[in-house]
């Protein structure tokens, strides 16, 4: 087993399960079906394939462990993308391939980000599902960095901005003591729009751009990015159940 627990494995199979049980996947069922042609495949209830993990980690370059559990996630298919952006998250940490640190740490912000938008559109889609509701819920939002307005052409949670939403929320729940942990998750926002390049640049020197991201990748670890993740996994799952 390399090492990793049968309860993590047995979830990398529920996962890959999910993946081939999927119209849009069928191009990776086709993929995996080929690099194990020698066995018997029968997606998505087979289990002569699983019996090499090792050989399916390998093959899907991600780790099985997955370290937040996303369990309360009623949806599927976001569950599942949560969870595949969660374990690519972490492979990141551990991939000792790629020497070049700063790429490794941008990459792991990368799919935390990933991990945060969807989160953040699952509470105000789950908390609103009318979008008027939640468009009157911004505009009542009474703060000096806070602005919104709508345009008219918001139809639905994913035409309003992750800088709107995600200050929304911050403002909402992580507020005093807490407030540097929304800071720090819209730091990875703020990440995501630069490119590693830049970020590289920002480091350098830090006159070169927001001394925000500076301090942001100066003090940040891979423990902390964490931790703040599950802190906004914690209070979704709080507000929502």
């Amino acid at each position: 087993m390399g090492g990793y627990k049968k309860e993590s494995l047995e979830k990398l199979l529920i996962l890959i399960d999910e993946i081939c049980s999927m119209d849009d996947n069928l191009w990776f069922k086709e993929l995996l079906s080929e690099k194990f042609k020698n066995e018997e495949l029968n997606f998505p209830n087979s289990s002569e394939i699983f019996k090499n993990t090792e050989t399916i980690k390998k093959y899907l370059k991600i780790s099985p462990e997955l370290s937040i559990d996303y369990s309360f996630i009623s949806h599927k298919l976001l569950r599942t993308r949560l969870e595949l952006d969660n374990l690519r998250m972490e492979n990141v940490r551990i991939d000792l391939i790629e020497e070049n640190e700063l790429v490794r740490f941008y990459n792991y912000i990368i799919y935390a980000f990933y991990q945060v938008e969807d989160l953040i559109n699952f509470y105000f889609y789950t908390k609103y599902p009318n979008i008027e509701s939640l468009l009157d819920h911004l505009e009542m939002i009474e703060d000096d960095f806070f602005n919104f307005s709508r345009s008219g052409k918001e139809m639905n949670v994913s035409d309003i901005s992750i800088w709107h939403k995600l200050t929304a929320f911050n403002l909402e729940y992580f507020r005093g003591n807490d407030r540097f942990i929304g800071m720090n998750i819209d730091n990875l926002r703020k990440v995501r729009n630069e490119s590693v390049h830049r970020c590289s640049v920002i480091l350098r020197n830090k006159e070169q751009g927001s001394r925000h991201i500076y301090k942001f990748l100066k003090n940040s670890t891979y423990n902390s990015i964490h931790s703040d993740l599950k802190r906004l996994v914690q209070k979704i799952s709080e507000n929502l159940n």
